[in-house]
């Protein structure tokens, strides 16, 4: 049901404080990757970020990620039972969208975030994401006609309703190459709201030309220079260069838009396909030109796999892609989980279109629901030739490649490798190989080179087998950042361009493809304070995202572990034997357990420091010591449950992070693990004569 208004989201929300900054991003093309962009910068930025899009592509939780990881499914279930809750007591009678709506703002409160990136549902004036109150910047992308019994029946009625989510004394960033009357609108509205900036970004020309340099196309470009420049006004004090925010940009893929596949997981053999969900008559013309740009230009036949929602004006998007050389197959789509109002248009109705634009009836093939047999036919019918697939099928076809990818792909996950954090890089210019731009303790000074040895020792192992998972674990140890130890690793790697490595094949928690990049593989764990939860939370972390798809590899086969070298003792014998519950010289922990060892300058592999006689020497010295004691109390409390070293933890855990293994009941009984809670909330394995799950 689609029933716009604020009020009931208004209820929802009554007694959800915004705790966080939001950019609010409208338009009708273009603002899924506007926030797309957004949330990739603020977080290779250090900023703790939040975002929400709609459609989900497989998921209702894909649909809200916080620092570029979706967010589990079990805290989504978790906040959206609450908000569920509220909704039958209080007798509101939202809608599934307001629903959903209320569950990510829940969620952005809940995880303490700084930024939320918020993309509008449908329209913006009276949209649910406009209940927000502390807006930073507003931003319109690009305005056509869609959704026109909702909106209005021109552009520029439609272009009052985007306006809408513009607020007096809040910037606003506005696509100059809307037309001439939709920014009449926009600017008409915003001196009506009174006390509003427009900021218009094509005028960077210097921006546009390094991005048509890099091959974006032009409806990118704008795009991409939106969010620049409202990432410049949400956060004027962080690095805006080009030079560092690029390579994080080219690494960003948006799934649905101009995205390359290879159709092998669901037909059986290797053939690549454009995929883009375009959807109205704006984003066809697009899709259009890149087609006629890349593809025409070889050959003058595309074969093309379409869908599309009822209501849409098939006419339109027809008259811009299709032409009388092509090939046609039409498909229709089932029910999409949380959106009941939206209906998919009969097949045949698709293929008359198509052959009122000159389509050679024996070249067309009504797939009726049968969305394999759609892209088989296309396969056959277009040999060595382009195939594109249009339309709200991609929503559809993401669906149908992630579940047989994860079936059909390469031998799922069994390995586990943990990269251990030990200090926050805040993000700069030098990329990380400028010492100013860590946080560190003062008998650290000298050993950041070390931390991104650690990175490139952790990616390289990855690199080498494709049944592994990557974890960069770490979480936020400083009271001057919300930024985690591992989150700071991964954006160090992105910063770098360190993924630039491809294994043969990869295993995603979302959307994927066999030709996916192996970052697919990479995940944060962000809540272990000490090495010993560096292990059991990268453990338990394995489990939650490798489970739901292979539960019979629900835990690793073996480990991993990158860290300095003088620590092996203590992670392996010491904390690895406690959590397997094996003996320090047990052949099975010798097996299982692979430890690389990357020391810093002036330390040898024994953990002695080289006879040097100066003050960071001597600090090096005595942090040496501490190590050495810290080994003796992890031998005599080998899960850290005493005072000592939980002590220790508790005065790390300067932002409150939830330092329960699992998070909810439910969860913890399907695990397996044996677990209780101690006095301060922490969560501690029990030891018993019943072996534990992955030790098994």
């Amino acid at each position: 049901m689609i029933d716009l208004g604020l009020a009931r989201i208004g209820r929802l929300l009554q007694h959800t404080p915004q705790t966080w900054k939001a950019i609010h991003v409208a338009g009708t093309n273009g603002k899924g990757s506007i926030c797309a962009y957004l949330s990739a910068m603020l977080s290779a930025s250090g900023v703790s970020c939040a975002k929400f899009t709609s459609p989900h592509l497989i998921d209702r939780w894909d649909c809200i990620t916080v620092n570029e990881k979706p967010v589990s499914e079990t805290i989504f279930r978790q906040v959206e039972g609450l908000v569920k809750q509220r909704d039958q007591d209080e007798k509101i009678g939202a809608t599934e969208f307001e629903l959903l709506a209320a569950t990510a703002f829940e969620i952005f409160h809940r995880l303490k975030v700084e930024y939320g990136v918020i993309e509008v549902g449908l329209g913006g004036k009276l949209d649910a994401t406009n209940i927000m109150k502390h807006k930073s910047v507003t931003v319109i992308a690009k305005i056509g006609l869609d959704h026109q019994s909702f909106l209005g029946n021109t552009v520029e009625e439609i272009a009052l309703q985007k306006a809408g989510i513009i607020r007096s004394g809040v910037p606003c960033v506005v696509d100059d190459s809307n037309e001439s009357s939709v920014l009449k609108v926009i600017q008409d509205h915003a001196k009506e709201v009174g006390d509003v900036e427009l900021h218009y970004p094509s005028s960077d020309s210097a921006l546009v030309q390094v991005l048509t340099q890099e091959g974006y196309e032009p409806h990118q470009v704008q795009n991409l220079a939106c969010a620049l420049l409202a990432f410049r006004l949400a956060c004027p004090d962080v690095d805006h260069s080009m030079s560092r925010l690029l390579p994080i940009v080219k690494q960003l893929q948006w799934p649905g838009r101009l995205q390359r596949i290879d159709l092998f997981p669901i037909i059986g053999r290797h053939q690549e396909a454009l995929l883009d969900g375009a959807h109205n008559s704006q984003s066809a013309e697009v899709l259009a030109e890149y087609v006629n740009k890349h593809y025409r230009s070889r050959s003058r036949s595309i074969t093309w796999v379409l869908a599309a929602s009822k209501g849409k004006d098939v006419d339109s998007i027809m008259s811009h892609i299709i032409q009388p050389s092509d090939q046609v197959t039409a498909v229709q789509f089932g029910p999409v989980d949380g959106m009941p109002w939206v209906k998919a248009e009969d097949p045949s109705s698709l293929i008359n279109q198509a052959i009122r634009y000159g389509v050679d009836t024996q070249n067309t093939h009504d797939s009726g629901d049968d969305v394999r047999a759609a892209l088989e036919w296309a396969s056959k019918a277009a040999g060595n030739k382009p195939i594109v697939i249009a339309g709200s099928l991609s929503i559809l076809f993401l669906n149908l490649t992630f579940t047989v990818t994860i079936t059909m792909s390469s031998p799922p996950p069994n390995h586990l490798i943990i990269v251990c954090g030990h200090a926050i890089w805040l993000g700069g210019p030098e990329n990380g190989w400028d010492e100013s731009e860590w946080l560190i303790e003062p008998y650290k000074k000298g050993e950041t080179p070390t931390f991104i040895a650690h990175i490139k020792a952790g990616l390289e192992e990855l690199a080498k087998d494709d049944r592994a998972v990557l974890m960069f674990s770490g979480g936020p140890t400083r009271p001057e950042t919300r930024l985690s130890e591992a989150q700071s690793y991964y954006n160090l790697a992105l910063a770098n361009t360190f993924f630039d490595l491809s294994p043969s094949s990869s295993f995603s928690s979302g959307p994927s493809t066999a030709a996916a990049p192996f970052s697919n593989r990479i995940f944060l764990e962000e809540r272990a304070l000490d090495s010993y939860y560096n292990i059991l939370f990268s453990l338990i972390h394995y489990w939650r995202v490798v489970h739901p798809q292979h539960p019979q590899h629900a835990w690793p086969e073996r480990i991993t572990i990158v860290s300095h070298a003088f620590k092996r003792n203590r992670l392996v014998d010491g904390h690895c034997a406690a959590i397997f519950g094996l003996s320090s010289s047990s052949v099975e922990l010798e097996e299982r357990v692979r430890f690389v060892g990357i020391n810093p300058p002036g330390v040898g592999g024994d953990g002695n420091v080289v006879e040097r006689d100066n003050k960071e020497s001597n600090e090096k010295k005595e942090a040496m010591q501490g190590v050495q004691l810290a080994l003796g109390q992890w031998a005599e409390d080998p899960h850290g449950v005493g005072e000592e070293l939980a002590g220790k933890r508790r005065a790390r855990n300067c932002w409150g992070v939830d330092q329960r293994l699992f998070f909810s009941e439910e969860e913890r009984k399907h695990s397996g693990v044996e677990t209780r809670i101690l006095e301060d909330g922490s969560e501690v394995l029990v030891d018993g004569e019943k072996p534990r799950p992955w030790a098994r």
